[in-house]
């Protein structure tokens, strides 16, 4: 029994394997006695077990195409073109995807798959394809325009271009739609230089007809000149998804499309790009200086300095190399940058603009020599960014640079043109004590010495301390002077002070003498007005003498007149 199941075992495995391997076959056979459905049985049966048979769905593609089942017919036909199908049903795969997508009004999938067609076999009716659709949308109906258009194109050809482009812009007042004369006055003004004219007319094509690659790649290279990096990144894609253009053309607007996305912040899709123009570019350092640029933006350090080395290998002379590297090593605080300054300024310090570019750098650069005493150096490099921007502490440099390199005059013009603070000011004073100008260092002097920590610097320096030991001297002088000149005016004072006491000694002698003689004159006052009350108190008895005198003669003369009546 049990040799009979394993007999039967051997017979039963090769007959379902080249049966499982025939289903194309089957499918094949199903579909040309138009048995659709059992066709479509067996390719599916097919592809499920050789997922990678591109026939099978070339078949399936054709099946759904005859039971008018075009989406899903297109289905299949975009599978098998991405599977391993035979040359012949390859291109027919394709061309069926051309001829349903121009049907669905889809040209930009009609010219994407024409393209892929070219590319993958070399078929020239693929390109010719999209030539004639591009004539077709290019043309209009209107016989007039058409007539206004010849007439245009024959003047041309006799050089005759202004009258040209009078009918081509007639042409459009006729129909603004006919986008043939439209291309010819685009494509004349950009010959002619007039890009502003050149970009208005080809943009409106190039909105028209997105596959139209040669319109696409004129306005991106006018959009990127203007760094108007959005618009050229879109014509830039129009070029690389439908362009019929050669590898260094398809590289090229690649580089330029990741150039536009890296100015625009759009850093990921800037890297792939740039990443995938590189190694067509093998001699050409640009793609690596942007790529590392990119690296940078996104603080992958070392990357962007792999990529600067090969970059620097292809050309170790190119400034943007140069700065990018010394950057990258100044940010992570290695010495190494440097030396890449140090060659930035030796290539760049004859050209203003060059000096102008990269001037941080520079000023870091001739910091570090400085700092370093390499004053030779850092006087040359500031001297060279003096020229092209006046910065108070590069000219500080520059003259403490000059300074130390006993260039005293020199030295003298820096410092006269900026502030100054305390170990400056003691620079410049020993710079005029070196070029003889006492006067100007004594009194430059004088402003700091007071600073004690400046008086010990100074005292060390041989052209200062004798003009401090002079100061210092006139100084005692001067002390002397005003304290013998205070003990002057002190003793005047004490003078005056007692003249004053004298003065104030008389005053109140005769004031005293004033009371004495007001209490006198009181006195006096007092004794009259006794006396006249005396007086008037005698003169009232006298006057009552009188009175009674008076009054007894003349009781005594009535009485004897009485007397006199009696007798």
């Amino acid at each position: 029994m049990k040799k009979l199941i394993i007999a039967l075992l051997i017979l039963i495995t090769p007959y379902s394997g080249s049966f499982a391997a025939n289903y194309h076959g089957m499918g094949r056979n199903a579909y040309v006695y138009r048995n659709f459905d059992k066709a479509r049985e067996y390719f599916l049966l097919d592809v499920k077990d050789n997922p990678n048979r591109g026939d099978s769905y070339y078949f399936l593609g054709e099946l759904e195409k005859t039971l008018k089942n075009y989406d899903e017919s297109l289905r299949y036909f975009q599978i098998a073109v991405t599977k391993n199908t035979t040359r012949k049903y390859l291109i027919n795969a394709y061309w069926n995807m051309i001829i349903l997508f121009e049907e669905k009004g889809d040209y930009n999938n009609l010219v994407k798959y024409c393209r892929e067609l070219w590319f993958r076999t070399g078929d020239g009716s693929a390109k010719q394809k999209i030539e004639s659709i591009v004539n077709k949308i290019l043309w209009t109906d209107n016989e007039q325009a058409i007539a206004k258009y010849n007439q245009a194109v024959e003047l041309s050809k006799k050089g005759d271009n202004t009258g040209a482009l009078q009918l081509y812009r007639e042409c459009l007042s006729i129909d603004s739609n006919f986008l043939a004369p439209r291309f010819e006055i685009g494509m004349k003004a950009y010959n002619a230089g007039n890009e502003n004219e050149a970009l208005s007319q080809l943009n409106y094509i190039g909105e028209k007809i997105p596959f139209y690659a040669e319109v696409h790649l004129i306005l991106g290279g006018i959009n990127f000149k203007n760094r108007n990096y959005n618009a050229a990144a879109e014509n830039y894609t129009s070029v690389i998804n439908f362009g019929f253009i050669d590898k260094k053309t398809e590289y090229n607007a690649t580089l330029k499309r990741g150039t536009c996305y890296y100015q625009t912040g759009r850093f990921d899709e800037a890297e792939k790009d740039i990443t995938a123009s590189i190694d067509y570019f093998k001699n050409d350092s640009e793609p690596l200086i942007m790529l590392s640029a990119i690296y940078i933006k996104k603080k992958n350090f070392e990357a962007a300095l792999k990529i600067l080395g090969r970059a620097e290998s292809i050309s170790g002379t190119n400034p943007v190399v140069l700065f990018q590297t010394g950057s990258i090593y100044y940010f992570q605080n290695d010495s190494k940058y440097v030396s890449y300054f140090d060659r930035l300024y030796d290539i760049t310090k004859s050209d203003d603009n060059g000096i102008k570019q990269y001037l941080r750098a520079f000023t870091l650069l001739l910091n570090n020599h400085f700092e370093n005493k390499k004053y030779a150096r850092a006087l040359e490099i500031s001297e060279s960014v003096n020229k092209i921007q006046k910065d108070t502490d590069v000219i500080t440099i520059s003259a403490k640079s000059s300074y130390n390199l006993q260039q005293y005059e020199k030295a003298v013009s820096l410092f006269e043109q900026i502030p100054l603070n305390s170990n400056t000011r003691l620079m410049l004073a020993s710079a005029y004590a070196r070029t003889q100008n006492k006067e100007k260092s004594m009194a430059l002097l004088r402003s700091i010495i007071n600073d004690p920590s400046i008086r010990t610097e100074a005292m060390k320096n041989p052209s200062l301390k004798p003009y401090i030991e002079e100061m210092e001297r006139s100084k005692n002088d001067e002390l002397k002077r005003q304290q013998q000149e205070l003990q002057r005016q002190q003793e005047l004072k004490r003078q005056q002070e007692l003249e004053l006491q004298k003065q104030q000694e008389l005053k109140r002698q005769q004031e005293l003498e004033l009371q004495k003689q007001q209490e006198l004159k009181r006195q006096q006052d007092l004794e009259l007005q006794k006396q006249q009350e005396l007086k008037k108190q005698q003169d009232l008895e006298l006057q009552k003498q009188q009175e009674l005198e008076k009054q007894n003669n003349l009781n005594n003369t009535e009485s004897k007149e009485s007397t006199n009546a009696d007798n």
